[in-house]
């Protein structure tokens, strides 16, 4: 004849095993997630030399992006595909770049020639080429484009105000996509492509509510 203290530790017992699955389970499935939160990268977040500054209280809507300045001290750059990319990536972060030829008939169609603020935008996206590292490209596909790029506001367009920017340096390797780009100009539309995408990553989407 059991005790009453024997029959409550087999009770106890008897719990403890039936939560036993669940918490395993549990345990698990935490592991798991961790595990995805860990290996998962934060797009953008490799751009260590970008920051935000006054964006949010600015919130520019209308942007302009003038011709790209060229300090790389390279020729043949592919300088207007990469400000159109540019241009493509404001677009899809809810921002409202002032159309190429419009900017380039009424500011002038280089870097030196445009004043912040002298067609009513709120912001400038200033980019400038500052190394072209192609000595890979044609063995590994492999490219390392370094820029600074800034979005200014434009009653304020000095650097130290910017809205967001800095430095950036980023690594392009199509060795694995090489086969399903045939040719030297797909190769570049999607060296670009990755780049401005990459440094794009880093600036944050427009409030619309504002």
């Amino acid at each position: 004849m059991n005790s009453a203290p024997t029959m409550a530790r087999l009770t106890v017992r008897r719990r403890w095993l039936a939560a036993l699955p669940l918490a395993l389970g549990c345990a698990v499935l935490g592991a798991a997630v961790s595990g995805c939160a860990s290996s998962h990268k934060v797009r953008g977040a490799d751009n260590e030399g970008l920051s935000t500054g006054r964006l949010a209280a600015v919130n520019p809507l209308e942007v302009v992006v003038p011709p790209i300045e060229n300090q790389s001290g390279r020729d043949g750059l592919p300088l207007a595909a990469l400000r159109e990319r540019f241009h493509f990536g404001l677009v899809k972060l809810r921002y409202t770049p002032l159309a190429i030829d419009y900017v380039d008939r009424n500011a002038g169609p280089v870097e030196a020639s445009y004043r912040p603020g002298a067609l009513g935008e709120q912001a400038s996206l200033r980019i400038v080429l500052t190394g072209w590292d192609d000595s890979l490209w044609k063995s590994r596909s492999r490219l390392v484009v370094d820029a600074d790029v800034y979005l200014l506001d434009a009653r304020e367009p000095e650097l130290t105000r910017a809205l967001w920017g800095g430095h950036v340096t980023r690594t392009i390797d199509l060795s694995r996509q090489a086969a399903a780009l045939p040719t030297a100009g797909a190769m570049l539309d999607r060296a670009v492509t990755e780049f401005v995408d990459g440094v794009l990553a880093s600036l944050p989407a427009r409030n619309p509510e504002r």
